[in-house]
């Protein structure tokens, strides 16, 4: 019975993605969704560095901006489809995850996060300041729409279902790699690197991993952004998304395999919910963050898990009198 209750669930969930754009009122709507989306995946590949392998990251709007940015120069300028762009700009944002990797072995802490503070700051001012190849604070625009065998993503609408198709191969992927080998290796690493180490675990090795893994999500999240928006500028790459991407994965909570896609519907819709309040929005939008984090520190899954489980326990209950 548990069983074919997860999978009646999965059926009504499954039913309710496929139908929602069909609800939505407008494009403007329907851009907030898919931007819920793209955040789900860079917070999935947050979630991998830092909610399950414990390295504090507070630069990955870098990787996003260099899956966006070789995209674009990919697209425009030697005129390469989706199909091509999407593997080299995974391939490309990975070999820098490496590069921010190997010193990131040196140091933790609060050590960690400034290095890859200063990381994002690099990039950005690159992106900034090489204008012969980035345009600089222009920007790149002109970036066609993703075609796939000749269908073309062309609209808002359709482009919802190709989010929603890299949303759920991310999660897949993050939760077969949490049950793997590499999975309990990350998860030894966060809780004590020492012990993890002294087991066996070569550590250099599986932090160097979860970098690349990071990256490779915020370039898939930046591939898509980028084509759904036919446009990117460094203004979409600064430390203040960092910060809202590592929200993203605390809020829905720290290794889990749901949470980054929670905590980026929060972290879409509620500055929106609140737009009425004009100039205090983002004060009010603060203050509901930390209210959030203060009563629920495990981020929202965790406790709508036991939320949920109380509820089945109490029906079994009622249902044996």
């Amino acid at each position: 019975m548990k069983k074919a209750n997860k999978i009646g669930l999965s059926a009504i969930i499954g039913a309710a993605i496929l139908i929602l754009p069909f609800l939505l009122p407008n494009n403007y709507i329907i851009q907030i969704v898919n931007m819920i989306g793209i955040f789900a995946i860079v917070g999935t590949g947050v979630n991998i560095l830092t909610g399950y392998t414990g390295q504090l990251s507070l630069g990955q709007a870098a990787f996003y901006g260099i899956g966006a940015y070789t995209t674009a120069l990919l697209n425009t300028k030697l005129g390469l489809p989706f199909l091509v762009v999407l593997p080299i700009s995974i391939l490309v944002t990975a070999l820098f995850g490496v590069v921010l990797a190997i010193p990131a072995l040196k140091v933790r802490g609060s050590y960690l996060a400034l290095l890859t503070i200063g990381f994002g700051e690099i990039v950005r001012m690159v992106l900034v300041n090489w204008i012969s190849l980035t345009n600089g604070p222009a920007g790149v625009v002109g970036i066609d729409a993703p075609s796939v065998f000749g269908f073309r993503f062309d609209t808002l609408f359709k482009y919802y279902y190709l989010i929603v198709f890299f949303v759920f191969i991310g999660i897949m992927y993050q939760k077969w790699l949490m049950d793997s080998r590499t999975g309990r290796a990350f998860k030894a690493i966060r809780d004590d690197d020492k012990v993890a180490e002294l087991t066996g675990i070569n550590i250099t090795e599986y932090k160097i991993r979860a970098f690349v893994l990071s990256a490779a999500y915020s370039a898939v999240a930046g591939v898509l952004y980028a084509m759904m928006v036919h446009y990117v500028s460094p203004d979409s790459f600064t430390g203040n998304d960092s910060n809202l991407f590592l929200w993203t994965a605390i809020m829905g909570g720290m290794g889990t395999v749901i949470g980054p896609v929670i905590g980026a519907v929060i972290m879409n819709i509620l500055p929106e919910a609140l737009r009425f309040l004009g100039d205090w929005r983002m004060v009010v939008y603060g203050v509901i963050l930390l209210m959030v984090i203060i009563r629920y520190p495990g981020g929202i899954t965790p406790y709508a898990a036991k939320l949920l489980h109380y509820v089945q326990k109490k029906r079994r209950g009622k249902a044996g009198e």
